[in-house]
């Protein structure tokens, strides 16, 4: 089938509210890792004419590295890390100078977009953040739940070349709940943001109705099945609405909901599919409440902000990790 795909200069954007207000705040997290940062052919080329123009041609050898039979598509060479761990091109003061010299626009796409996450959907280019940035995790304790926001123009100042996922459900096989996939991701935010439960109680919600989902059999009965599923989850949200007292939460629930929200809206479900996307988010789930209910207890939300930039770094972000040693 042939897919049709948005124009990114004049497509609709779908957007997490927080990707907006996105800063960089010079933490130098991103660049002091052991991330493989790649460049194509063309960066790498564009670099060479840069540093042969300004006379370093040795330094440019030894900074971008040709991956040879190790580069997957799209890929040509590595930016080499200094002995310390960080990028050849990382600063004492968490500055860039490959930036500081030739511009941001001269970066590869991963720098100059990260940690914001472009993807390309069927209802147009939706962006996120990564919170393995703790400037993005930081951003995200905040009472007011995550908005989505759906605009013609972008948030950002330009798109990005390459997209790092590709959504477009009416492409999959007729059988497949992943056909659904708009409907189940929008009720399953809707789930993650009810705050008349706790968020334990949101979580398990989530999970057995992806459990469910996981039983059904007959792809002609898919759309009364979830019709009748996102009927019962509102009758129970309804219900808990009845509660005599009202729950308390605080800076480290809105946390840690905002997280789970931000981790589904990635499209770790179309990825994952409901059984991958499961067991990943019972794994979180086991990791991240008991931190948040410490949090509550010390009104220190500083170790969980800590644990969901490792998760991320862990599970969610898409990129390889180098394997040999410094330069």
């Amino acid at each position: 089938m042939e897919s049709m795909e948005p124009d990114p200069l004049n497509g609709v954007y779908v957007y997490l509210d927080i990707v907006s207000d996105f800063v960089c705040q010079q933490c130098g997290v991103c660049c002091n890792n052991d991330w493989l940062v790649t460049v194509d052919e063309a960066g790498y080329r564009r670099n060479q004419r840069l540093f042969e123009q300004a006379g370093r041609p040795e330094e440019f050898a030894q900074a971008f590295l040709p991956l040879g039979s190790e580069a997957e598509l799209g890929e040509y060479a590595r930016i080499a890390k200094r002995p310390s761990g960080g990028c050849w091109f990382l600063t004492a003061e968490n500055l860039c100078r490959l930036q500081q010299v030739a511009g941001h626009q001269h970066l590869d796409t991963v720098c100059q977009w990260f940690p914001r996450y472009p993807m390309n959907t069927e209802r147009g280019i939706e962006l996120s953040l990564s919170f393995s940035c703790p400037a993005a995790v930081k951003m995200a304790v905040r009472q007011q739940p995550l908005q989505i926001v759906r605009a013609e123009g972008s948030p950002i100042e330009q798109l990005p070349v390459d997209f790092v996922r590709h959504v477009y459900p009416s492409q999959q096989p007729p059988d497949s709940i992943l056909r659904y996939y708009f409907e189940i991701e929008g009720h399953l935010i809707d789930l993650l943001q009810a705050r008349q439960l706790t968020l334990p109680e949101r979580l398990e919600l989530v999970q057995g109705s992806l459990r469910q989902i996981e039983t059904w059999q007959d792809s002609a009965e898919y759309g009364r099945q979830l019709n009748q599923l996102i009927r019962d989850n509102y009758d129970e949200l309804d219900l808990a609405a009845t509660r005599q007292e009202p729950l308390q939460d605080g800076p480290a629930d809105w946390l840690a909901e905002n997280y789970f929200v931000n981790f589904l809206f990635r499209k770790n479900l179309y990825v994952q599919g409901s059984a991958g996307f499961l067991n990943q988010l019972v794994q979180m789930s086991q990791k991240i409440i008991p931190k948040m209910q410490k949090a509550t207890a010390t009104n220190d939300t500083a170790e969980l902000e800590q644990l969901i930039v490792a998760l991320e770094l862990e599970w969610n972000h898409n990129s390889r990790r180098q394997a040999e040693g410094s330069v």
